[in-house]
């Protein structure tokens, strides 16, 4: 059951504008890009844009990172993105690796289990984190690079944008210095009540469950030998969640049943009663105790002129399926690298609106799936429990279930690559295999394409097929030639600086048979931007032309909203 409700900012009033006022203390800082907000998907953004070479300023509103854990699950395709982003292997000691979810009846007993097999992303498709390592890696990472600044401690106020530009005002605390920072464009990566997002009075609409959750996190002794496993407690007289997370963190989630008062649940009294089925509460402790109400939500538009929202201040959506920081981490991926080229003048500014164009529609479906997981287990009818228990067990059964396969696929149906009907494969991420190089190595194959564009030929050189004005632009853009074979035969002769590989699992190559090409042109973010026959290689050129240099896609409705300044939580 949930509420339609409807979140807009109320503009600025005539009073409150005339009192706006220049900078307190000096000339704007110039950067290129300003992101506000330091959580995950924020930290993921600075990242990226460090490793393009993008001068960043984060503003982040807490004087320090937080400590207590929110999200704990992610998936291969995520795993990606910090290889993407050179993380993997500061983020793989931090994670539990291939596990599986379970629904339980409400005696206990496994219904179904589910275990995703058969990922073609490298990774395994469900892994476990604890946040606050998670954020470290992240954290750690940006440090990397001298070019992005991270301040802590600075709430944002106000914005103005002009045909140039973005000025963002930042307050260090409470009454602390007022600064401004004048920037190309703003990233809001500042979370469901963001500032960025009122600021510039963007709609928040969507649906808040009428159930409320208690969340319980706590650090044990030992992992629990008997929760080895994410799992759903179907029991109507109180549903709940049970996660174990890296370590020995664990979490609980218990539905708020009706007629029951949160501030009393949610008492240290009362997470240890409901846990204590599990582990006796004497014996850990308890990091965390609060009550939930979980939204799906999304703003009508995820940019207004040079602001972009990214993560939570773009959409929300329940924990069930494990997908909100996760999405908002495919976000990062997605704009990341088309700021970057909009910047670097590889790309029109219209380019910037592909980034809603593919998202949305994506975000959607993982809403979808949560809305629907969080269905099942919600359910408080005895009845329709019975009936649920007994699908379940038929689902048992069936690999399309156990196996993960109604989880929507990273794939897109319009945006920045290949409109034509003919070129299936394009907006699908191209797989990743492992493969074997000259030289005998085994590395994934991400690793070999690097952060920029590629060009993969099936047993084919992409140069050897390519004009010379397709070769000079992709050349200018850093892009990676690969030859791939399968194993045991690699192209013999290779022009200079093109890398005959291996294809040890065949993904790749199943991904050429499956849509009937020779070569595929993948974008930074692994998505593929066109897919071409031995013929039709040089009409990619033209493409990346028309489509990320030219004006194809619909520019946005840039107009210079009112300079406004307001205290508002959360930056």
């Amino acid at each position: 059951m949930s509420v339609r409700t409807r979140e807009r900012s109320t503009p600025m009033n005539a009073q409150t504008e005339s009192h706006v006022g220049p900078p307190a203390e000096g000339d704007p800082e110039n950067t290129d890009v300003v992101i506000v907000g330091y959580g995950p998907v924020g930290a993921m953004m600075a990242n990226l844009l460090g490793q393009a070479g993008i001068r960043t300023i984060v503003l982040e509103r807490d004087v320090k990172p937080h400590t207590m854990p929110r999200a704990g699950a992610t998936d291969d395709e995520v795993i990606r993105v910090f290889q993407a982003a050179g993380l993997v292997d500061q983020l793989l000691p931090v994670l539990d690796l291939g596990q599986s979810t379970q629904f339980l009846s409400a005696h206990g007993d496994p219904l179904v289990t589910m275990r995703p097999t058969g990922g073609h992303n490298g990774f395994p498709q469900l892994a476990f984190f604890y946040q606050p390592e998670l954020e470290r890696v992240l954290h750690e990472g940006a440090a990397r690079y001298p070019h992005v600044t991270v301040r802590m401690g600075a709430r944002v106020e106000g914005l103005h944008e002009d045909g140039d530009g973005v000025t963002v005002w930042a307050r260090a605390g409470c009454r602390g210095r007022q600064t401004a920072t004048r920037a190309r464009y703003v990233v809001a990566c500042d979370g469901g009540r963001s500032t960025v997002r009122n600021l510039r009075c963007i709609e928040f609409t969507g649906s808040t469950y009428a159930q409320p959750w208690l969340v319980v996190d706590a650090k044990l002794e030992a992992p629990l030998a008997d929760v080895t496993s994410f799992q759903f407690i179907g029991n109507p007289d109180r549903p709940g969640v049970t996660l174990p997370l890296p370590g020995t963190h664990h979490r609980w989630e218990f539905m708020v049943l009706p007629g029951e008062n949160h501030a009393e649940l949610a008492t240290l009294e009362n997470a240890r009663r409901l846990i204590s089925p599990w582990v006796d509460p004497d014996r850990i402790s308890i990091l965390r105790h609060i009550v939930y109400t979980f939204h799906a939500r999304a703003a009508a538009r995820w940019r207004s002129g040079r602001v972009l929202l990214a993560g939570d201040a773009a959409h929300l959506m329940p924990p069930f399926a494990g997908q909100g920081l996760s999405s908002g981490l495919r976000d990062a991926h997605n704009l990341a690298w088309k700021l970057a080229a909009v910047i670097a003048d590889d790309a029109d500014p219209s380019l910037l609106d592909s980034y809603e164009n593919e998202r949305r529609p994506h975000v959607t479906r993982m809403t979808r799936l949560t809305r629907f997981s969080g269905a099942m287990v919600q359910t408080r009818r005895r009845r329709v429990a019975t009936v649920r228990d007994a699908l379940l067990k038929k689902a048992a059964h069936l690999p399309y279930f156990t196996e993960g396969r109604f989880k929507p696929d990273l794939r897109y149906s319009s945006g920045a690559f290949d409109p034509s009907r003919r070129q299936a494969g394009a907006g699908h991420a191209f797989p990743q295999p492992t493969v074997r190089t000259p030289e005998g190595r085994l590395r994934p194959l991400d690793d070999l394409i690097g952060s920029g564009w590629a060009l993969l030929g099936r047993d084919l050189d992409p140069q050897a097929h390519l004009r010379s004005d397709g070769r000079a632009l992709w050349t200018s853009l850093g892009a990676t030639y690969l030859s791939i074979g399968r194993p045991g035969h690699r192209l013999a002769r290779c022009e200079v600086g093109t890398v005959a590989v291996e294809d040890l699992d065949g993904y790749a190559l199943d991904f050429f048979d499956r849509h009937g090409a020779d070569f595929a042109i993948v974008r930074p973010d692994r998505i593929v931007f066109a897919m071409a026959d031995i013929r039709g290689l040089d009409r990619a050129a033209d493409l990346y032309r028309s489509l990320v240099r030219g004006n194809v896609c619909r520019p946005a409705r840039v107009r210079s909203l009112p300079e406004t300044r307001k205290e508002v939580g959360g930056a």
